[in-house]
């Protein structure tokens, strides 16, 4: 059996056949699942037994663990006793991802017999945590009124706990010494435990006063998820006269991103992604065995883009990929931007990938300068149009350059301006430039402000220089795509 020891997300997998010639309730079905080792080679990872009704065969197997950033191939083989059924391979990505693929389930003779489809679920172990701080303001008055002759024997803590069906403990904070304000940080649950993830289920948290071995309740407020979702942190106590006794602010929560990117996948985002080459002339030649578009030899460009479109496509359920060019003089076209402009064919697969961009280096004229900014622009505009029709897309724009871009102020004031949209920027830097140097500005870590003076709302781009992990297989889709999951819960959270 082999599993990645790397970090990932533990999730459950049922497994439906259906259709199958004969099926009939009670017979013995077993489905063996195989996940690649590092060599490439299927490994045995469950044998799992079953549940049958006249229309489906059900499996379950736990504990496979999810890591985003790479492909992970599965492989399912059905048997009848002895007697082999059908097999079906997949990624997980895809099971994950793309809502509208069908998967069959073929015979020895690659003939269909039958249909698989899948449901996925968290393991337990990885049910979301949330963190968040809970701070208190008691009004000053009342405060006064209730410190006693052993004011230093008094201390506070919090309950929270669910009414339905009855008065349901979650969680009591540590007791603290008492004060007309005070904090509890880091409190650690999850809305499965606070309120079965249900966004319109109450939450309710009470103030309780200790005095030696006695305790009695001042007062409590109330919340939902929704609030929380919405940036609602502000409630008031009241006590059991319906009087104001303060107020309470919740305060800097904190995700598990992986879980809330998991989610957002299961509901159906869907991550688009688009290409954007660079055909200026510092690339050189591609007769030329020097070029980084050479024709005698797979270029950086190509190995590049192919390691992270099988990545993502696996989480597009049409595979479209828009493929585009910049800095180059497309011979195939009459009117175009040469900063912007689309290579010849329509991607939906690698091998569309392959052969669009193997036309594109022998039909394009090199030439130049390099300018980002009006590709990110069409991007935005894709972007805006789909929110605008209520999609679920996120957009991911890949681009791939061998040198410095001529256009910087416009380019960060472009990406200033997506922070409210669904689209992240994953740069590649192709050969030995120096001038790539400059592609660590716009990566965004310590903040990227605008020549305006505004500061980008979000991180939402990520650059990679190929040379620094060419040796490493996966090791560049790997650096590329391990923000994007934050970027995209980033997103989809201040939008709310």
């Amino acid at each position: 059996m082999y599993q990645s020891n790397q970090p990932g997300y533990s999730i459950n997998i049922q497994v439906y056949c259906k259709q199958l010639n004969g099926l009939r309730y009670g017979q013995s079905y077993q489905l063996i699942v195989f996940t690649k080792d590092p060599d490439g080679v299927f490994q045995e990872f469950k044998v799992i037994d079953n549940y049958s009704n006249d229309h489906h065969v059900m499996f379950k197997f736990y504990g496979l663990k999810y890591l985003f950033e790479m492909v992970q191939p599965l492989k399912f083989d059905l048997y009848l006793g002895q007697q082999f059924i059908g097999q079906c391979q997949a990624n997980l990505g895809e099971i994950l991802g793309d809502k509208q693929r069908v998967f069959y389930l073929s015979d020895l003779m690659n003939q269909r017999n039958g249909m698989i489809s899948f449901k996925t679920e968290r393991s337990q172990e990885n049910i979301q945590k949330i963190k968040f701080d809970i701070y208190l303001q008691l009004n000053n008055s009342l405060f006064q009124s209730l410190l006693s002759l052993f004011k230093e024997q008094q201390s506070l803590s919090l309950i929270l706990y669910k009414k339905i069906p009855n008065k349901q403990v979650i969680l009591q904070t540590e007791a603290k010494p008492k004060s007309s304000q005070l904090n509890w940080k880091k409190i650690e649950t999850s809305f499965e435990i606070l309120c079965d993830n249900d966004p319109l289920q109450s939450i309710f948290c009470e103030v309780i006063q200790h005095e030696g071995f006695n305790q009695q309740s001042l007062g409590e407020f109330e919340f939902w998820k929704y609030q929380i979702d919405k940036n609602v942190c502000l409630f008031n106590i009241t006590n059991l006269n319906n009087e104001i006794i303060g107020r309470s602010m919740i305060d800097q929560f904190e995700y598990d991103i992986e879980g809330q990117f998991y989610n957002f996948i299961q509901q159906g985002t869907q991550l688009a992604l688009i290409i954007a080459i660079d055909f200026t002339e510092s690339n050189k030649n591609p007769y030329n065995n020097e070029s980084l578009h050479s024709i005698t030899k797979e270029s950086q460009y190509l190995q590049a883009i192919e390691q992270v479109a099988k990545i993502l496509m696996d989480y597009d359920s049409d595979k479209k990929v828009p493929m585009y060019g910049f800095g180059g003089v497309p011979r195939y076209l009459q009117n175009y931007n040469k900063h912007c402009f689309p290579l010849q064919g329509e991607a939906q697969s690698l091998e569309d990938i392959r052969r669009i961009y193997e036309f594109s280096v022998k039909n394009i004229k090199l030439d130049g300068p390099t300018c980002f900014n009006p590709m990110i622009r069409q991007v935005m505009k894709w972007a805006q149009e789909d929110l605008n029709a209520n999609g679920n897309q996120y957009f991911v724009l890949l681009i791939l350059t061998d040198g410095k871009y001529m256009d910087e102020d416009q380019t960060i004031m472009s990406i200033v301006d997506a922070g409210n949209l669904p689209l992240s920027l994953i740069i590649v830097g192709i050969g030995d430039s120096a001038d790539l140097k400059a592609m660590d500005k716009l990566d965004g870590n310590n903040g990227l402000w605008d020549t305006l003076g505004r500061q980008a709302e979000r991180d939402l781009v990520k650059y990679v220089h190929y040379n620094k992990v060419k040796n490493d297989q996966g090791e560049l889709a790997k650096e590329l795509l391990d923000e994007l999951p934050k970027q995209l819960v980033l997103y989809k959270t201040k939008k709310k």
